[in-house]
């Protein structure tokens, strides 16, 4: 029996992928360059992704794979079963990260979820430990890259810029060019950094599940500190981005890994207030039970409107923008979604998993 928390949960958390990968569906090399003098609206919108949506909706997604795990395990108690599903998610990734978008997030969460296997029959508090551990430790490892990387700011009023989008992709060959370099950087940071950090929210999503709190949300005590932790965090990202500091705004990177997987628990708790019998929460449900083919599907219309449709928004589009974009997308996925499995029961990709990954 499906459990409506998490359908409706997943549905948010791939409408909110939406919202921050759009600018890398333009863009991948940089995601959104603004102007040297940015508009107010830029701005607002920036403030509201720092405080509210940076990172939250991948590390949601994440714990959902994890609670999905335990969810799958518990109907066979059989490892091994589990195995298929996760390779075959692998190859689905491989294949989107070269051919369509580099930003992939299916392979490490299929490399996570092969090395989260080992955890399901472990204690509450070992895999809660290690999980915390893995996200700190990445995170620390993270803000270490982006202190000593580039730390050149590109404003889209300048050269640098300029060859930034002499070097996008404008047809297919480019576009597969592109991509192969693009993720194949990304591949060479899975063991150094990504795995790890996707398998410690992995875990933490093993350990919502068995104590409740997708359906039951958090304690009253855990919730004040989520709140808390979640308060601080975001507070001292955004004086980070508003004062500018060079050392501070790589350090800043790190305290955003954190700070979106306590955002991603408060995500959860709120979605716990939702009637799962409501009109929203079975739209919301409806997206869940079409996740993979709804994440998939984003990046290939967007890819194909950023690429052959409108290249020149690239140079053009502010946050407000690509803000009308992103609820475009979202709203036709509310729309469409509750249509399409009132004829159909799964969709084509979960159909695909499903086919493949026994």
């Amino acid at each position: 029996m499906r459990i409506k928390q998490l359908d409706s949960l997943r549905g948010i958390a791939v409408l909110g992928l939406l919202l921050l990968n759009v600018y890398y569906f333009g863009l991948f090399e940089t995601g959104y360059v603004g102007l040297s003098q940015a508009h107010v609206g830029d701005k607002v919108i920036e403030y509201i992704n720092v405080l509210l949506l940076d990172g939250r909706f991948r590390s949601l997604f994440c714990m959902l794979f994890g609670a999905a795990l335990v969810i799958q395990y518990e109907k066979s108690k059989d490892v091994s079963a589990l195995k298929p599903r996760l390779k075959c998610l692998i190859v689905f990734g491989i294949l989107h990260g070269f051919l369509v978008w580099p930003g992939d997030i299916l392979l490490s969460y299929g490399l996570a979820g092969l090395l989260a296997l080992g955890y399901l029959h472990r204690d509450q508090a070992t895999v809660l430990f290690h999980g915390l551990a893995m996200v700190l430790v990445s995170s620390a490892l993270l803000a270490a890259f982006m202190l000593f990387g580039d730390g050149e700011t590109i404003y889209r009023d300048s050269s640098a810029f300029n060859d930034i989008l002499l070097r996008a992709p404008t047809d297919l060959i480019s576009l597969l060019i592109h991509n192969a370099s693009m993720f194949a950087i990304m591949i060479l940071m899975l063991p150094i950094l990504t795995i790890w950090n996707s398998l410690g929210v992995m875990l933490i999503g093993v350990y919502c599940y068995r104590a409740g709190v997708f359906s039951g949300g958090l304690a009253k005590s855990d919730l004040l500190r989520v709140i808390a932790i979640v308060g601080m965090m975001s507070l001292a990202s955004t004086l980070v981005l508003y004062f500018e500091p060079k050392q501070l705004s790589a350090l800043n990177d790190g305290i955003v890994w954190v700070n979106a997987v306590f955002g991603a628990l408060l995500i959860t708790h709120l979605n716990t207030w939702l009637s799962p019998m409501s009109w929203f929460s079975n739209w919301l449900g409806a997206i869940g039970k079409l996740a993979l083919t709804c994440y998939l599907l984003q990046s290939l219309v967007l890819v194909t409107f950023f690429v052959w449709i409108a290249p020149e928004a690239r140079a053009t589009f502010n946050r407000v923008d690509y803000l009308q974009v992103a609820l475009v997308g979202i709203g036709l996925q509310l729309l469409f979604a509750p249509i399409y499995l009132k004829c159909f029961q799964q969709g084509p990709f979960e159909w695909l998993l499903r086919k493949y990954g026994h």
